[in-house]
């Protein structure tokens, strides 16, 4: 049963993958307006945001074992999210997205830096789940890959006189959707087996006070 279990979670993650070329394919192909800040793959990219900050801060809400470690979490994924929906808040004030996140950041921090050594703690246990290395995979490809396979540069060399932006856009927002899909799999996972996680660390770790 713990095979199938896993063979079926693997097929789930696949088809949530495959939302990336469904919404790049919506955009460019039923659409025929590229990847810009109000389409599909942006969209997605925001609501599968939402979702997985959503998800930790209720986990952070509903179990203090592990509270201020899925606090951070959510914290991350809650300023990545302002990141995202900078054309919105600068409707506001151009850039003010920057000061949103850095608020939404303070206000996550506060708490975990009070209690550090819970924090520490939490974080550690949190890294010995194998949900940490699907979650760091995603977050490689958005901050890291992404950004060097959109370089400007790379496919204007690359296309010479065939030189298209729609292209670039395509190849840098994929790729930033599916590093986002990657979190969301390791944090439906995370809440998944979150019973095991914190029976673990309630056998590891000191209570939380």
């Amino acid at each position: 049963m713990i095979v199938l279990r896993r063979f079926l979670f693997f097929l789930a993650a696949a088809a949530l993958s495959a939302v990336t070329m469904l919404c790049l394919w919506i955009d460019v192909g039923v659409f025929k307006d590229g990847v810009n800040e109000i389409s599909c793959t942006e969209i997605t990219q925001e609501l599968t945001l939402a979702v997985i900050v959503f998800l930790h801060a209720r986990l952070a809400k509903k179990h203090p074992e592990l509270r201020y470690c899925n606090m951070l979490i959510a914290g991350l994924f809650l300023a990545m999210l302002i990141r995202e929906l900078d054309a919105l808040f600068d409707l506001l004030a151009h850039g003010s997205w920057v000061w949103l996140a850095l608020f939404s950041t303070l206000c996550t921090v506060v708490l975990p830096l009070r209690h550090f050594r819970h924090t520490l703690c939490q974080l550690e246990q949190y890294s010995r789940t194998p949900w940490y290395g699907m979650i760091m995979s995603g977050l490689l490809t958005i901050l890291v890959f992404s950004r060097l396979f959109g370089m400007h540069q790379l496919w204007q060399t690359i296309l010479a006189d065939g030189y298209a932006r729609v292209v670039k856009n395509i190849v840098e927002e994929g790729s930033e959707l599916f590093g986002y899909l990657l979190c969301l799999t390791a944090t439906i996972g995370y809440c998944w087996r979150f019973p095991r996680a914190i029976d673990k660390y309630s056998h590891d770790a000191h209570p939380v006070s």
